[in-house]
């Protein structure tokens, strides 16, 4: 009984320590959040927060590294089969854009507001090596080596739409701009192809 009362508390803590860095890097980078300065946000006083984490940059790591584990499993299901072959957005699409909306506040200020460059990388190499990967021999086959252009297209374009979509404050469902995206996706693809 004990030791849920405290994974309790310590899952409460790191919620309050996640919440409380979202709305600092809101308006701030990283670079620039004291622990102290965390510490008052949360209300909370750092002998806490030095229980969990040496730094500000450990607590956004661990945020981080948790994002891209499940960004990593959503994009299992994501192959270039499903994303041209389907009429409808691919269940993997649907996922990963439902991940996006939930974490939809860590999300913004990662990729838009005073974001971690080396976050943006983490994820466009995840994405070059989950997926696009299954496609480069497609466009190494045509006679020409296209496939640094098409993944510069395609991570550059959906990693637009995705800011696009979260600095609007996501005014469509994770549905529709799963469709959106794998329609941009399917026409520019099948235009290089």
């Amino acid at each position: 009984m004990a030791e849920n009362t405290t994974d309790r508390r310590v899952r409460k803590t790191r919620g309050q320590l996640r919440q409380g860095l979202v709305r600092l890097m809101r308006g701030k980078s990283i670079q620039d959040i004291t622990v102290k300065e965390l510490c008052e946000e949360c209300d909370i006083n750092r002998g806490t927060f030095y229980l969990h984490y040496t730094d500000v940059y450990q607590l956004l790591h661990s945020i981080e590294d948790e994002l891209l584990v499940e960004f990593e499993r959503v994009l299992d299901g994501l192959t270039a089969q499903s994303v041209l072959a389907a009429a409808t957005p691919s269940p993997a699409m649907c996922s990963m854009f439902e991940l996006l909306a939930d974490n939809a506040d860590m999300c913004l200020v990662l990729l838009c507001h005073n974001g971690d460059m080396a976050f943006l990388e983490k994820v466009k190499d995840i994405v070059r090596l989950r997926v696009l990967d299954e496609w480069g021999a497609q466009f190494r086959s045509n006679g020409r080596d296209t496939y640094d252009y098409v993944y510069s297209f395609i991570v550059s374009g959906c990693i637009g739409m995705l800011q696009c979509w979260l600095e609007k404050e996501m005014p469509i469902s994770p549905r529709e701009m799963a469709a959106m995206v794998e329609g941009v996706l399917v026409k520019g693809v099948t235009a290089l192809l």
